[in-house]
């Protein structure tokens, strides 16, 4: 039986600076970044897409960044910028081009 599937992890966070919709509290909003990768037996394997969530740290309202306001808009551009897909995402593929790598190189100068 081999486990696979996807998991999300938090790539970067950015103050937007805005009033929230639902409590009207001042700059209480978050854009956080999330990188989904598909693993297998939860061993990264490669990453798949960047999704961001806008979240409220008073009442804790969440939106999706379809629904983004200016503001927030702008913070989502710049942390989308910044926030680069971790290495450590392409564990396994690393680990399996190494492998091979190594197998190779046995089976040519092991004699």
């Amino acid at each position: 039986m081999i486990i696979f599937g996807t998991r999300s992890t938090t790539i970067g966070t950015e103050p937007s600076k805005t009033k929230c919709r639902n409590c009207e509290t001042e700059n209480s909003t978050w854009i956080v970044m999330f990188q989904d990768y598909f693993h297998i037996f939860w061993i990264p394997t490669f990453p798949l897409w960047k999704s961001a969530v806008s979240s409220c740290t008073h009442c804790k309202q969440a939106l999706t960044h379809k629904e983004f306001n200016a503001n927030e808009k702008s913070a989502y551009e710049k942390i989308k910028l910044n926030a680069k897909t971790p290495i450590w995402m392409y564990s396994l593929l690393i680990g399996a081009v190494t492998f091979i790598a190594l197998a190779v190189l046995v089976a040519k100068f092991g004699n």
